[in-house]
């Protein structure tokens, strides 16, 4: 067993690599280019929404000591396991695992290497995830030590080259409530949350074999390791919202987010920068991939009670993802992100009530919140995938995806005040 503080910084590299994946890294930069002057708005509302919610989980499945199982069994046994398998499923092998792949062709290698076969390079790229996933033991060393390192000098390699020669200045503010808006409804619809719920079990696993057996250790190891990576986080995300914000009044404005990332990489450091973005893009979706493979693998293996090997969920998984990420991943996206915008607002309500969980015994507060939660997500995602209004367009912060919040919020004291009357009549 190491010392605690080799420990966290460990843990807490890894950490930041698992959730600092592509699409990471390519939302900062064009939040910065839209905001302009106002980029640091934008940039702390799109941390506190991304890392924020995703710390906040972590936390708070640290504090119960539970697991991930300790936020959703309040919702019953088979409810629970039903939702983390949908969870796993869907930030797992249906959407996220795939993504990394498609992504490390098309931002970092189809640029560099004209003609280059996708099927052989996502291929090399998910050989190289299962070697590191299949290893679960020494998953956290190889991102936090390696993988996390190599990427966090290479973005800060990009970011200070653009400090010291930058491509222009800061550019003219935007409007502030629509850097509000757009710095939040960014961080919010990366779903990071989701994902650490997914990551807390590798992690968990992780710190477990490292000696932490009791919960107090535990916690305290998360706390640090957490602490660590949204310093990290913080970090990367100002330096590359700056980069964005100082190409706002030199690049055309119809960029695309993909395209404003490679044309400030090739305006900082030339032709060898895309050797680096190259590398940048790889570890970040690398990172990401063998944290999920590791995370779901462990997570449907210990379902199956060890029937099912973690080995042989590591391998299914890997060749799946493989398969989409080249032939499938639209149609995939196009099923489970429906899923997914329908379960993130049911794990932020139980996030959040768990927090109180001390004050809040029934069980009925939680389902009752989390099921208005979903019911409106879900009305709300029906009414964007047909088109047909069906009112939830209506209910307050609807227009940047919150309009569950205020539902739920009454819900809750709704719930909160029978359960106490209940709490009090049966004492009589």
């Amino acid at each position: 067993m190491g010392t605690k503080r080799s420990d966290s910084m460990t843990l807490g590299f890894a950490l930041f690599a698992m959730f600092f994946g592509a699409g990471n890294l390519i939302f900062p930069p064009f939040l910065g280019f839209t905001s302009g002057g106002s980029w640091t708005v934008g940039f702390l509302c799109f941390i506190a929404a991304d890392a924020g919610l995703s710390l906040l989980a972590l936390f708070t499945i640290a504090a119960i000591g539970d697991g991930v199982e300790g936020i959703t069994e309040v919702l019953g046994s088979k409810a629970s396991k039903l939702f983390l398998s949908l969870s796993c499923l869907c930030i797992g092998p249906f959407i996220a695992i795939p993504r990394t792949g498609a992504i490390t062709y098309e931002v970092g290698v189809a640029p560099l290497i004209k003609g280059s076969g996708s099927i052989a390079v996502t291929g090399v790229f998910f050989l190289i995830c299962f070697i590191f996933a299949i290893r679960r033991a020494q998953v956290i060393d190889l991102i936090g030590k390696i993988l996390s390192p190599l990427m966090f000098i290479a973005l800060m390699f990009l970011v200070f080259r653009g400090i010291i020669d930058p491509v222009g200045p800061v550019g003219s503010s935007a409007p502030l409530p629509e850097v509000i808006r757009n710095g939040t409804i960014s961080g919010y619809q990366t779903m990071d949350m989701m994902g650490s719920a997914v990551f807390s079990m590798a992690i968990v696993f992780e710190i477990t074999s490292r000696g932490y057996k009791d919960a107090k250790s535990q916690f305290g190891v998360i706390i640090s390791s957490g602490t660590i990576c949204g310093l990290l986080l913080f970090i990367v995300y100002g330096g590359l919202a700056w980069l964005g914000a100082t190409a706002k009044d030199v690049y055309p404005g119809n960029l695309t987010q993909t395209e404003l990332l490679t044309k400030l990489t090739l305006d900082i450091l030339g032709k060898p920068g895309l050797l680096i973005l190259a590398l940048i893009v790889a570890c970040a979706c690398m990172t990401t991939a063998v944290g999920l493979l590791t995370s779901v693998s462990s997570f449907f293996s210990e379902l199956t009670n060890g029937k099912v090997s973690y080995g042989l969920f590591v391998t299914v998984f890997t060749l799946f993802s493989w398969v989409v990420s080249n032939f499938g991943i639209s149609v995939i996206i196009s099923i489970a992100a429906p899923i997914l915008q329908v379960m993130f607002p049911v794990l932020i309500v139980l996030t959040v009530l768990r927090l109180f969980r001390k004050h809040i015994k029934s069980s009925f507060v939680y389902t009752s919140t989390s099921g208005i939660a979903a019911l409106v997500a879900l009305t709300d995602t029906i009414s964007s995938l047909t088109g047909v209004p069906l009112g939830t367009e209506h209910l307050p912060l609807s227009d940047m995806g919150f309009g569950w919040v205020v539902p739920a919020l009454i819900a809750s004291l709704i719930s909160l005040l029978i359960s106490y009357d209940n709490t009090k009549n049966s004492g009589r």
